[in-house]
Order: structure tokens, then C-alpha cells, then sequence
């Protein structure tokens, strides 16, 4: 009696975590080891579906820029956890294939952000967008090294959880 009522919590708790289907075309896509699917390629999000997760935005320098710039998007971890993320690194992939792993650990460390607009504009594949990860440079002077700017991947498409 008591395995049936915990078989059907978890059952309820999945299907209320359970990831809409973009209506608009999708800029991010992510799969590998996740719980949480809404195609047979993992989760896919159109640009709506990643504007209606909890914002988050921050200024900082980067090597590219002279001046800081607002960036603001999600926190990486804000989508990591609503696609159920159960790895320890992630394996992006950029449009032109540009390729960059990222540890997991990183998400806590330095709350690292997808980022979909800079200095108030969105982000477009012209523009390094529509997603670009970045880390807040200002906050941790460790992390101005070529290893975290190499992981800030621009036109980002593609996330794999490993």
C-alpha cells in the first residue's frame, strides 16, 4: 500500500516537471543524461520558453569588450535543473561547431549565465546570440584565463549532460 502511494507521488511529480513543447523555433537544445524531455532529441526551448524561466542579469568585463557590459538571461543552473541534469560535465556546441566543455561544478562555483541580451539588446547570431554563456569576470578574478574564455560559447545550440 504505502510503495503504491510513493509509485504515484513520483509518477504526479513527473508529470508536473514535465517540459512544454516550444511553439517557436528552437535556439537551444539540450540532452544527454536528463530526466526531463519534450522531443526525442532531449529538451528543446525557443526563445519564449527560456525568457519565462527566472531572470538573471549582471555587468561585467570581458576580453572582448572595453567596457563592461549588462548581460542578462537565466542562471545555466536554472535550466540544468528544469531538464533534470544529472551530470558532471556538459559538452557545448556553438552553431559554426565551435565546441567547449564545461564542468559542472563551475554552475555552483560561479553561476554561470545563458545569456540572451547584452546592454539591453537581444542577443542574434549576428550578435554572438541567441544564446551566449557567460561567466561574471568581475566577480572572480579567476576567472580571466583563456581556460573560462574559451567556455563562454557563443551562438550556443547545443548542450549535452555527460
Amino acid at each position: 500500500m504505502l510503495e503504491g502511494i510513493f509509485l504515484m507521488l513520483f509518477c504526479m511529480v513527473t508529470l508536473a516537471q514535465s517540459l512544454p513543447k516550444p511553439k517557436g523555433p528552437v535556439i537551444l537544445t539540450i540532452s544527454g543524461q536528463i530526466t526531463h524531455r519534450n522531443s526525442p532529441d532531449g529538451a528543446q526551448f525557443d526563445a519564449a520558453m527560456l525568457h519565462a524561466l527566472p531572470a538573471l542579469a549582471f555587468s561585467t568585463r570581458t576580453q572582448w569588450q572595453s567596457m563592461p557590459m549588462k548581460f542578462s538571461g537565466l542562471a545555466l543552473k536554472t535550466v540544468l535543473d528544469a531538464v533534470g541534469a544529472q551530470g558532471s560535465k556538459l559538452h557545448l556546441t556553438a552553431l559554426d561547431r565551435y565546441e567547449a566543455m564545461v564542468p559542472v561544478s563551475d554552475v555552483a562555483l560561479y553561476n554561470p549565465m545563458l545569456a540572451l541580451q547584452a546592454n539591453g539588446r537581444a542577443l542574434k547570431v549576428r550578435t554572438l546570440g541567441p544564446v551566449l554563456l557567460m561567466y561574471p569576470f568581475d566577480d572572480s578574478p579567476e576567472l580571466n584565463t583563456d581556460v573560462y574564455y574559451s567556455r563562454c560559447v557563443w551562438q550556443l545550440q547545443r548542450i549535452v549532460v555527460e
